[in-house]
């Protein structure tokens, strides 16, 4: 028995517009006595793009398929598993099933197809000759496949894809209608192996199959089935996305503009890792180490006023940005005091500078009762559980972009696995800089939230010309800033001791200017703001 006309399988670009392209315009197509008929049979696996938007996307483009072919006509849609065989479906079958059992797969192909045609179910059938031949095909790919067949397993196969067939040709080859092109399958979802064999049955019969599925690994069977691919051809994208029910309505989605895209484009060969080049909070995501250098007072002036991307030691890997920041104590003044003004007045001008004259800069707005109340987000390693610090009470900055929230938390506990403080990290330590940090004031804050990382370093300056010593929570937020990356400035005309007495030293640096001053009062501006008698004359 020969069929009416010859299978292609075809390769595409764009199955989903494709299928819709007329048979007779697909390259392939051959007419005549026994024509040649290019088919479409695809997976179509994962999702292009990885965020809900790119999701929506994909799910109006099956939306909107499964619209153009409802309205085409000759279509099937699965969108869950196919039904299993009913037992008054079955009864019908069970008087062509005989009783040899065998385990030769000869013998077991061709009581395969004497149930075929002992059951005449498609006799006279338009499409009984492609059926008995894609049959055949199937029948020996599922023979060589299964490792251990019996009749029993054979029989159940056969009569799977008679009765499937059987339930759904009447919608692909309706009575009375002239067939002007050929039917199409869409299978949405997870499948089964028998599943999988009745779409390459229908495949071979010769209709366009798409089956869909927005996780890749869940295609396994198919691969084990037609490794080759010889059957269907498989297009993924690299994202995967959890299964949702099939479409039934068009998601708003934004589109990108073909300027946008084009901008896309130049900016991912400009500002790629190895450029160099990096655009406006580049890697908002991302998480900074911080390299604090360390230099002569001379080189820390320079580069006090430099970006991060060019300090020496720059560099980004895998989304860290290891920023080289500056932890400076200058001790002493200049010999000539204007000269001392000048330098911190031009320091503390520069932008994303947070300056404090005197230290005890970090006033406590919270109860022991309150901080004590968050001891609970602490987890087994004395870390900081950030789900159950979001939840808490007490914590206000939950109107922070998220990343900037989970940066704070991140380096909140880089700072509680630091060896920074020279005292013991207990508990206590661990809750108070917590509560520093949640609680400190909107200038610092902002110093974190405005931080691109390859642009301007924020700064923290403070000037103690007195006998006073930082307080604890001082101290925690000055090392919480330099884990953030943050430049740190002590200006100490006594040469007093200060953070000495509680950081390791390993971490920041002193310069020793050649003078001692004490009680040294901050003026109102730098020296050389001021303009002389002679000046204003000269002026005149």
């Amino acid at each position: 028995m020969r069929s009416k006309y010859v299978i292609s399988l075809k390769e595409t670009r764009n199955p989903i517009e494709d299928i819709m392209v007329p048979v007779d315009k697909r390259i392939g197509y051959i007419e005549g006595e026994t024509p040649v008929i290019p088919i479409y049979f695809y997976r179509l696996l994962g999702v292009e793009g990885d965020e809900e938007n790119d999701l929506n996307i994909y799910k109006n483009e099956i939306f909107r398929l499964n619209e153009q072919l409802t309205q085409y006509g000759r279509y099937v849609r699965f969108d869950g598993p196919i039904l299993t065989p009913q037992n008054n479906e079955m009864s019908y079958f069970k008087n062509f099933i005989g009783s040899t059992l065998t385990q030769d797969k000869k013998a077991l192909k061709k009581q395969g197809l004497l149930l075929f045609f002992n059951s005449r179910i498609f006799y006279g059938h338009s499409q009984y000759p492609s059926i008995h031949i894609a049959l055949q095909q199937v029948l020996e790919l599922f023979l060589k496949n299964e490792s251990f067949v019996n009749t029993s397993k054979m029989e159940t196969f056969v009569v799977k894809m008679l009765i499937w067939l059987q339930r759904i040709l009447p919608k692909l080859y309706p009575k009375g209608s002239i067939a002007k092109d050929i039917p199409k399958i869409l299978f949405y979802g997870d499948i089964k192996p028998h599943e999988i064999y009745f779409l390459i049955f229908l495949s071979l019969m010769g209709m366009d199959v798409l089956y869909i599925h927005t996780e890749p690994d869940k295609e396994q069977r198919f691969s084990q089935i037609d490794p080759s691919d010889a059957f269907s051809k498989r297009m993924e994208y690299s994202n995967s996305f959890p299964l949702e029910p099939f479409p039934l309505e068009e998601k708003r989605v934004r589109k990108n503009t073909v300027t946008y895209e084009a901008k896309e484009e130049i900016e991912s060969f400009l500002y790629g890792d190895d450029v160099g080049l990096f655009k406006t909070r580049h890697y908002e995501e991302g998480i900074t180490k911080p390299i604090t250098l360390r230099t002569t007072h001379d080189e820390m002036k320079i580069l006090w006023q430099e970006e991060a991307k060019i300090r020496p030691e720059f560099q980004v890997e895998n989304e860290i940005v290891f920023v080289p920041n500056l932890f400076v104590k200058v001790s002493g003044t200049y010999q000539i005091i204007d000269e001392y003004w000048k330098e911190l007045f031009e320091l503390k001008g520069t932008a994303n500078t947070v300056f404090k004259e005197k230290v005890d800069f970090t006033p406590i707005t919270y109860s022991r009762q309150e901080m004590y109340s968050t001891s609970y987000v602490l987890d087994d390693n004395g870390l900081i559980d950030k789900e159950k610090l979001f939840k808490h009470p007490l914590y206000k900055l939950s109107y922070l972009n998220q990343t900037v929230q989970d940066f704070i938390v991140s380096k909140i506990n880089e700072l509680i696995k630091s060896d920074m403080f020279l005292q013991e990290m207990t508990n206590d330590l661990r809750i108070k800089i917590l509560m520093t940090i949640i609680t400190m004031e909107k200038e610092f804050l902002r110093l974190v939230e405005s931080f691109d990382f390859t642009g301007k370093v924020p700064k923290v300056i403070v000037y103690n010309n007195k006998p006073d010593n930082f307080t604890e929570t001082d101290i925690i937020l000055l090392c919480f800033f330099n884990l953030v990356g943050a430049d740190i400035l002590i200006y100490t005309p006594t040469n007093y001791n200060n953070i000495e007495a509680w950081i390791n030293p390993n971490y920041f640096d002193i310069h020793q200017l050649p003078s001692v001053q004490f009680d040294l009062e901050l003026p109102e501006e730098s020296p050389k703001s001021k303009t002389s008698i002679f000046k204003r004359l000269f002026k005149r």
